[in-house]
């Protein structure tokens, strides 16, 4: 998939549009032969301050098995349909890119494990805008080129 594949597409997805109010959102994570991993459910809570042009995107993951991850983003929109992101977790910045109906960002990640320790992750996060209030995201997480798991996502607009 190529970002120039949605040119012209709508609804138009802007994060800093769509990531401003409250979301909700579940998940099928899969192992990469298939098959599910893990099921969760997320809530999600955003602010657009456009004096400085950051969205303030707070993530919270609770997964089947009782784990809860909390991701806190600052997304900078650089204009140009480019974005930047820092994250607690990261390991240096996400770098995203919008077109028409699509945002692909990619970063990578020190991911909690439920033992406490972590596991570092290269992610590639396709975002789908469906209509006013939906969204879908294909993801895939993995290291050194190889995929671990893949993810589907989806996103409500409250």
């Amino acid at each position: 998939m190529k970002i120039d594949d949605y040119a012209g597409t709508v609804p138009v997805f802007r994060p800093e549009e769509y990531f401003n109010g409250e979301l909700e959102g579940w998940g099928v994570l899969e192992g990469p032969l298939g098959g599910m991993r893990r099921r969760a459910s997320i809530k999600a809570q955003g602010s657009f301050d456009v004096s400085t042009n950051v969205v303030r995107f707070t993530e919270v993951w609770t997964f089947d098995d009782g784990q809860v991850d909390t991701l806190r983003w600052n997304i900078e929109v650089l204009g140009e349909d480019k974005y930047r992101g820092e994250e607690p977790s990261l390991e240096g910045a996400a770098h995203g890119e919008q077109a028409g109906c699509a945002f692909h960002w990619v970063y990578t990640r020190n991911v909690p494990d439920k033992d406490g320790a972590t596991s570092r992750l290269d992610f590639d996060d396709w975002f789908i805008r469906i209509d006013d209030r939906g969204v879908m995201v294909k993801g895939s997480a993995g290291r050194l080129g190889l995929p671990f798991a893949s993810a589907h996502v989806t996103y409500r607009k409250l």
